[in-house]
This record gives C-alpha cells, structure tokens and sequence, in this order.
C-alpha cells in the first residue's frame, strides 16, 4: 500500500511536470507566432502611414485637412480604445481582436487608392481608427500575459514592432519610387491581412468564455437611451493612483501631438526634405535597438522610475530640436528621441501591467491607449496653431504639459 501510494505521488509530479513543459512550449510558440505577425504588420504601418498626408495633397487636400487625418484617427481611437478591450477581457478573447482590428485597417488602406477626394480618405481614416482600436488593447493584453516579467516582453515586442515600421520605412519608398503610391496602400493592406491570418495561429487558453448577450443592457434614462456595461471596470481603473497615472500619459501624449503633427513640416524647412524620413528612421533604429535592453532594466529597478525619466527626456528632445540646425546633431537627437519613446511605451506598459489584475488587463491597456489617442487630438490642435507662430514657441511650449505630468508622476506609488 505505501508502495502504491508513493508510485502515485510519482506519477502526479511527473505529469505535473509534462503540463508545465507543455505550457512553456506554447508560450514560446506564441510568443514566435505574435512576434512575427506584429513585424509583418508594422512593416505595413511604416509603409503607409507616412504617406497618407502625401496622397491628400495629391488629391488636392488643403494643409488643414491634412491634419484632420491625425485628429479623426485619434478621436475616434480615444472613443472605441477602452469598449473593445473590455469585450476582449469579457470573452477572454485576444487573438480575434487582434485579427479583427489588423484586418480592419488593411481593409481600409486596399480601398484607398480607389478613393477620388480628400473627404473620402478623411473618412477611411477615421473608419480605421474606429475598427483598428480593436487591436491595440488586445494585442498589449496578450503581451502582458506572455511573461511575468513584463518590461523584458514589452520591451522585446516594442523591440520587434520598431524594426518592422523602419522596415517598412525603406520599402515603402522603393515601392512609391518603382510602382507608384496607389500600388503602395494595396500593399500595405495585403501584408495586415497576413497579419491577421499568422495572429490566428496563436494558441490561446480557454478561460470560460462569456456570450455577448445579456453583457450589455440597454436602460431608459430620463433624458436619453444609453447603453451601460454590466462588469466594466472603467471607474475603478480610473480612480487613485491609476486614474492619476493616466492622467499624466494624457499630458505627455498632448506635447508629443504638438511636437510630431508638425515635425514633418519644419524638418523639411529646417534641414531639406531628404532628412525626414532619415530622422524618423534614426528614432525607430533606436527604439528597436534599445527596447529590450531597457525593458529588461525596468524589470529590476522599476517602471515609475524609467517613466519619470522618459517624460525628462521628451522635454530635452524637443528642446534641443527647438534650437539644434546642423543636421548631423539632429540626427544625434533622433537617436536620443527615439529611445525616449521606446522609454515611455515600454514604462507606461510595465506599469499597467503590474497594476492591473489579469481579468480586467485589456481595459487597462485600453484606457492607455486611449488617453495616448485623446493627448493627440488635442496635441495637433494646440501644435498647429503655435507653429503658424513659430515652429520654436510650439517645441518649448512642450515643457509645460511635461513639467506638469513629470510632478504628478511622482505622486505615483512604484
């Protein structure tokens, strides 16, 4: 009978053992399958994107309907952010969402060059930002839950991601050079359906998957309809020092809108039109060359501290090209500006994964991204408008959304 028992025991601890090993695997499989969707769908990002305001003035777009594009896409990023990471987190669903909003965005680009105004791309591209929002909150939420360490995942996925889009960068040039920017955006739109197909592939585990129906209740209110979600964690998220942390990413997103709606503009003034696309290619080498490396230091020192000092360094970055006109020191403070915002992205991920408990993550990351889209719809409002000033007064006039949100992030706990 002891005998029995202790064979048991044996028995137990080695198919213990087996399921451990199997989980391993298929984190590591996953982690390959999303790594390589997120790459091919970055390389489609980096194609496009910086050729959207092109294509609006060749269809005869006036400049201030040229920066409606970021203002549409955002607002509309902001408003769907927080809802489908909430239905990712009800369904326990992540990889279709990601599928669904990779899906989505190529769809929008592949009917792209058939549009004939600058009103009807404005239009596609706020349809992106509506159905692409579907994504990111998922996509953030699969990260976190890929590894306990969180800033060494992000910082490897940021990583990842960042080669993609400077990829992307270099060919979409070659492809507007050899087969015209039309042919580009059917381009891009094919490579996120590839996206989305290889984002499928990721094994994801059952956890009891709700239906939609019944989550949503729709009740009379005394001056209007409205639609309540039953299980939201929306107040909750946003009170203490979560509410206070999302608070000071608003504030950091509104000055990089101000900096970035019109750095295209005055580096083309400042330094010739040949160093735009070398600049934000410098500042997406740094990124994907540092992610990683400072995710993993995250890790151990922790997030707040690396936040705090990404904030500093937004100031220092768009001061410096504030006053810096030799091109080659430009380049130095891409480099410096690029590792800024591999900074924020990889501290403000690790912090919300740390603070958020797995049932409620997606919302988290939602509401992140979304007080990142709202900072840039008012950011390119606010950038617009002092750079017909002058392009100086808008950069230094970032300190103070950045000074504000550095003193408030050091009320956060770490």
């Amino acid at each position: 009978m002891p005998g029995l028992k202790r064979e048991q025991a044996l028995l137990q601890g080695h198919r213990e053992k087996a399921s451990k090993h199997r989980r391993i695997r298929v984190k590591r499989r996953n982690v390959v399958i999303l790594a390589l969707s997120m790459f091919v769908a970055n390389v489609a990002f980096g194609m496009a994107f910086p050729y959207l305001s092109v294509y609006m003035q060749y269809l005869g777009a006036t400049m201030f309907m040229v920066g409606l594009l970021s203002v549409a896409f955002n607002l509309t990023s902001t408003v769907f952010q927080y809802p489908f990471g909430w239905l990712s987190d009800a369904t326990r669903n992540r990889k279709g969402f990601i599928a669904f909003g990779a899906a989505s965005i190529g769809l929008f680009y592949a009917v792209m060059p058939f549009t004939t105004s600058p009103l009807q791309v404005l239009v596609l591209r706020t349809l992106q930002g509506a159905f692409g929002s579907a994504m990111t909150p998922a996509h953030s939420a699969l990260i976190s839950e890929l590894s306990t360490k969180a800033g060494s995942i992000f910082g490897l996925f940021n990583s990842i991601e960042n080669a993609g889009y400077m990829v992307g960068n270099f060919v979409g040039s070659v492809v507007v050079e050899y087969l015209g920017i039309k042919s580009l955006f059917v381009i891009s739109g094919l490579l996120l359906f590839l996206s989305a197909g290889i984002v499928i592939l990721v094994r994801e585990r059952p956890a009891g998957r709700r239906g939609l129906i019944g989550m949503i209740l729709v009740q009379e209110g005394r001056e209007s309809w409205r639609a309540t979600v039953r299980g939201s964690s929306f107040v909750k998220l946003m009170r203490g020092h979560l509410g206070l942390f999302y608070l000071t990413v608003f504030l950091v997103m509104v000055a990089s809108g101000q900096f970035y709606s019109v750095s295209s503009v005055y580096f083309k003034r400042a330094f010739g039109e040949w160093s735009v696309g070398v600049l934000f290619g410098i500042e997406s080498l740094a990124a994907a060359l540092s992610g990683y490396f400072l995710g993993r230091l995250i890790d151990r020192y922790g997030a707040k501290r690396f936040y705090l000092v990404a904030i500093a360094g937004y100031a220092f970055a768009f001061v410096l090209y504030a006053i810096v006109r030799n091109v080659w020191l430009a380049f130095g403070v891409a480099f410096l500006s690029g590792i800024k915002w591999i900074l924020t992205i990889n501290s403000t991920s690790a912090y919300v994964a740390q603070n958020v408990g797995a049932s409620e993550r997606a919302q988290g990351m939602g509401l992140l991204n979304a007080m990142m889209s709202l900072g840039w719809v008012v950011g390119p409002l606010i950038g617009g408008y002092l750079s017909g000033i002058s392009f100086q007064v808008n950069f230094i006039s970032t300190t103070i959304p950045l000074g504000i949100a550095f003193l408030l992030a050091l009320r956060l706990p770490e």
